[in-house]
């Protein structure tokens, strides 16, 4: 079956998940175009925008998708931390989150896609019990969780208002090649620059916070999925449906590296969620779903640097 190519516009894309992406959705004949303040990381066979291609150049970047026949934008622009605190908040607001209405509207106009890339670890909060599912009531108890949920309502009022053609992805946490092995994000990444380090890990709380994670090959490959059905009209968790606690996954890094890795214990965070584990049934039931065992991808993403035993 041959995939009818599409025109893609990606928002973010020299992140760690929009690197990936890009390079997927290159390699699967789509037409790409990557908003970007740099070169590095972007396909070569991407076109990238220049840096007045900023989430503020509204009008440009419309006038990009008519000119261009962008069929699907992808934003995966955010400028906060699950850490940020209230001034990094308002600063989004103004830098990300206006200019994302704004654009929002104009796709509508276009009769182009938008595919945001919201937070399946952060939007739900603190209350849910078992598997955090799509319909569940949202109540973050971060900035950052705050300032994702609010971006979702306002798309789904110009979808109800305007008729912007929407989907929204609340991914896990994912891992895997060109996520930063020195940066504060992806627990998986920083256990193994720690042991490549030899330097301990800060843990705060006793070790029993527990998330759901994803290797990246499968984010993409769901992700590209989507793209290629024209999904619309729906919010869909992306994620392994599985749960692992923080000393679960410290245990499976040191078993692949086989090298001990030293925990410094702190006081447990107000905006951490004890237990955050994304239910996935929606996407087995489009037959999407992707996932490997945990141990199975960390092993992967390990040996492509060399970080493990034997």
């Amino acid at each position: 079956m041959t995939t009818r190519q599409r025109t893609i516009l990606l928002l973010g894309g020299t992140g760690f998940i929009g690197t990936n992406l890009g390079r997927s959705l290159v390699a699967a004949g789509h037409k790409v175009f990557v908003a970007a303040r740099t070169t590095d990381h972007v396909p070569r066979s991407a076109a990238v925008l220049p840096m007045p291609f900023a989430l503020k150049a509204v009008e440009d970047l419309a006038a990009l998708v008519r000119r261009e026949a962008v069929d699907t934008v992808v934003h995966l622009v955010s400028g906060l931390k699950p850490s940020s605190g209230l001034s990094d908040y308002l600063a989004e607001r103004e830098a990300v989150l206006t200019p994302t209405i704004r654009l929002g509207r104009a796709l509508a106009d276009a009769g182009a896609r938008l595919i945001y890339f919201s937070s399946g670890g952060t939007v739900y909060g603190a209350g849910v019990e078992g598997l955090a599912s799509e319909d569940d009531p949202c109540a973050p108890i971060s900035f950052y969780g705050q300032s994702k949920l609010e971006t979702e309502l306002h798309l789904r009022f110009l979808e109800r208002s305007c008729g912007l053609r929407t989907l929204i992805l609340r991914p896990s946490n994912p891992y895997g090649p060109g996520q930063p092995l020195d940066g504060g994000q992806g627990l998986v990444s920083v256990l193994l620059g720690r042991i490549r380090d030899r330097r301990a890990l800060d843990v705060w709380g006793d070790g029993s916070s527990t998330r759901d994670y994803i290797h990246i090959d499968d984010l993409v490959a769901m992700v590209g999925a989507l793209i290629a059905q024209d999904a619309v009209g729906m919010t869909l968790n992306i994620g392994s449906g599985e749960g692992h606690s923080l000393l679960d996954v410290v245990r499976i890094v040191e078993q692949v590296t086989g090298r001990g890795m030293p925990l410094n214990f702190l006081p447990a965070r107000p905006a951490d969620v004890p237990r955050l584990v994304l239910n996935v049934e929606r996407l087995r039931q489009m037959g999407l779903h992707q996932n490997r065992p945990l141990e199975d991808g960390i092993r992967q993403y390990t040996a492509s640097f060399g970080l493990i035993a034997g």
